[in-house]
């Protein structure tokens, strides 16, 4: 142990000097930029000196246990390990603050303090001699260490960090109309997501967002968002990037946007960024608007949530039944309380409901809404501590309602828009929780509602709003009858409203159509290639509806044999080259599914083969856009066909157009003409792009390209 000691008193000896050093002289000391991971460690490793100094202070109460030797060496050893770790620490620390982005005056004291550690802890262990017999050193360090921590937790957390939660807090503000979008909602967010790492005590990247006035100023790169271009716009391009990408705000670790808060803020932007309008002058089909309304009600929620007596689900289990169409989420920071919502009904699971049982004590809130939920389905519903159910426009008829009297919490139901009868009704009426339900647009009528109304005081009926003959309405968007968007075969598009006397335009070239001009639908459409429909329902005296937009791919003939020449990437291999004949689409907001082929350091070559020539007139390439994840358009595409591998001749090269911009995700038909040649092989070259333009966040990195699908016609 000798040893140890005197190469630990020599090595602490030259830290000492190298911390003083680097304290007097900081301004002329340039750092290579290796040494900034290294700075990093400081959070990590600064809990060591902490911990040790802990452990000695416990030790000195338990003294009288030890031999009186046992605990010098003890004591001594703790005291070593303390000046070396503490030493070590304030030399990354030194390393970090050189990064910038920190309130000055409170970084300056920490910097002061931590070294005063050093030095403290230096010095006990070199007169280690005199004063271990009344212990002084080791509550020297501790008030030292305290009070380095606690400024330390001021710049990283925000001041009087260590004493806030001593404090009372203030009443959580309550919103109505008359606030400004701004107030109620997006600094909200900014200041839960954003301010820690962006305020007066601690400004990375030059960015203070503590006020409107700051944020405005903006950071090094210039203003946060571009006023109606939401995808361009810093704050939306940052949060977009994938979680591991080191640009990804808010950091892997820290608290991050909502796909509902990240909705809002594009919405907020693209409609102006306007910081002084008020919720009530926003017109009523603004998106702005209705986000708005929802994360109030949900922060609204939140705040008067109660407190519940059961255990919190592992996070294991929440991963589990979290599918692409069931997200299940707490409904509160800290809550074992759970929500599920099912979305996309085309892509509804039973076993997805099924699979909830495995989260049956925690699961409050359900929304099955719009699915295609059938009556023997409410068997599944089997959660005792199930608060709200909401089973609106689903394709119940209420047979089987008595099934949710295994909820014995319920207290709001949702039933709108199904076809539940009176007698139906009574099984559920009776639950004890039951405050709510909602039977607007259902077979029970306004004089059966009220009489139920008065059997049933404690139940509050809505039966939705009552008309006004003045009011000009907005018409639902047309409905698509097709399930299928690869037609193989003579399918016909069909689409229908539902209600009378409503126009169906369209248009099947990529344009928008208006309520004036463009086609009439009367009789289901046919289509000889990849087509893109878009629709519209208008009617006299209403507003148009909103437009839909669906893609077709059209499958003539399917190759015998299909065969990649260069490899995907591992990570995306999908099913092998099969993948692009099995006529499965993928979902555009997940690339991991095995319906995805994924090529970056690898120009896709693919040779696609037919046991007897066919007369091809083009063949369409589906492909991902999803830009905030580098998936970009390719750079070219290149086909060759023949009726031998060495006959193989370019029939076409395309360069598609590039974007100019930030775009929505999407799946992509790239039609290529073939001019109906005669063809048993035909072997496609796509190049990823090889640079993304300095419009992208990840400029000048390699683009992916994903392809699912690759249709003959």
């Amino acid at each position: 142990m000798d040893r140890f000691y005197k190469i630990s008193s020599y090595l602490l000896l030259s830290l000492n000097i190298l911390l003083l050093f680097l304290l007097l002289f900081e301004e002329k000391v340039s750092l290579p930029v290796w040494m900034s991971p290294i700075g990093r460690m400081h959070p990590l490793l600064l809990h060591l000196p902490i911990g040790f100094v802990v452990l000695m202070v416990i030790l000195t109460f338990l003294k009288n246990e030890f031999e009186s030797k046992s605990y010098e060496v003890f004591q001594k050893l703790l005291l070593t390990l303390t000046a070396i770790s503490a030493a070590v620490v304030a030399l990354m620390g030194f390393f970090l603050s050189r990064e910038g982005g920190y309130d000055e005056s409170l970084l300056q004291i920490h910097k002061y303090t931590g070294v005063l550690v050093s030095f403290v802890s230096y010095l006990a262990i070199a007169f280690y001699d005199k004063f271990t017999s009344i212990n002084y050193s080791n509550w020297v360090l501790l008030a030292v260490i305290a009070i380095t921590g606690h400024f330390g937790a001021g710049i990283t957390h925000g001041e009087n960090y260590l004493f806030e939660s001593l404090q009372s807090k203030a009443e959580a503000k309550k919103f109505t109309e008359e606030n400004t979008v701004y107030e109620a909602a997006i600094f909200p967010i900014l200041e839960a997501k954003c301010v820690a790492c962006h305020n007066d005590q601690k400004t990375k990247g030059q960015l203070n967002m503590s006020s409107i006035e700051k944020i405005l100023r903006g950071g090094k790169n210039g203003s946060i968002w571009k006023i109606g271009d939401a995808l361009n716009s810093h704050i939306i391009q940052r949060a977009n990037l994938p979680l591991e990408h080191k640009e990804h705000m808010p950091p892997k670790g820290k608290p991050q946007l909502s796909a509902e808060e990240i909705a809002l803020l594009i919405a907020w932007i693209n409609e102006g960024a306007d910081t002084k309008k008020v919720i009530k002058n926003y017109a009523s089909n603004s998106e702005t608007k209705k986000l708005v309304a929802k994360l109030i009600s949900a922060n609204s929620t939140t705040q008067t949530s109660k407190n519940y007596d059961f255990s919190a689900a592992s996070a294991a289990k929440i991963e589990e039944v979290n599918t692409p169409f069931c997200s299940v989420f707490a409904l509160a920071n800290g809550s074992p309380a759970l929500q599920a919502d099912f979305f996309v009904s085309k892509k509804f699971d039973r076993k997805s409901l099924e699979n909830l049982s495995k989260v049956r004590e925690q699961l409050v809130v359900l929304n099955l809404s719009k699915m295609p939920l059938k009556d023997e389905d409410l068997s599944l519903i089997n959660f005792p501590n199930l608060e709200k159910l909401n089973l609106n426009q689903t394709d119940i008829t209420g047979k089987t309602l008595e099934q949710l009297k295994k909820c014995q919490n319920l207290e709001s139901l949702a039933l709108a828009g199904t076809k539940v009868s009176k007698e139906s009704l009574e099984k559920v009426l009776d639950l004890p929780k039951l405050k709510e339900i909602f039977i607007w647009n259902t077979p029970i009528n306004e004089s059966t509602i009220n009489e139920l109304a008065r059997r049933y005081s404690k139940v509050r009926f809505d039966k939705g709003g009552v008309d006004n003959p003045n009011e000009i309405l907005k018409l639902n968007p047309p409905i698509l009858v097709n399930e299928e968007f690869i037609i193989k075969a003579n399918t016909p598009i069909v689409l229908k409203h539902t209600l009378r006397d409503v126009k169906i335009r369209y248009t099947l070239d990529g344009t928008n159509p208006d309520s004036t001009t463009n086609l009439v639908y009367s009789k289901p459409i046919m289509i000889s290639s990849y087509t893109k429909l878009k629709a519209i329902a208008t009617k006299d005296n209403w507003y148009s509806s909103k437009m839909i937009e669906y893609s077709f791919y059209k499958a003539t003939y399917t190759p015998d044999s299909v065969y990649l020449l260069t490899p995907t990437n591992p990570k995306y291999a999908g099913k092998g080259a099969k993948t692009i004949t099995d006529f499965k689409k993928g979902a555009i907001d997940n690339f991991q599914e095995p319906a995805w082929l994924g090529f970056r350091e690898n120009e896709m070559v693919a040779l696609f083969e037919f046991k007897t020539p066919k007369p091809l007139k083009d063949m369409t390439v589906s492909y991902l856009q999803k830009m905030d994840s580098y998936i970009m358009p390719p750079a070219s595409v290149e086909v060759w066909a023949g009726n031998s591998k060495n006959d193989l001749k370019l029939v076409k090269k395309i360069q598609p157009t590039m974007p100019t911009k930030m775009e929505l995700n999407a799946n992509i038909g790239l039609n290529v003409a073939l001019g109906g040649g005669n063809y048993k092989l035909v072997k496609l070259i796509v190049k990823p792009i090889a640079k993304l333009p300095s419009w992208h966040p990840g400029k000048g990195d390699k683009a992916w390209f994903f392809v699912d699908e690759v249709f003959f016609n």
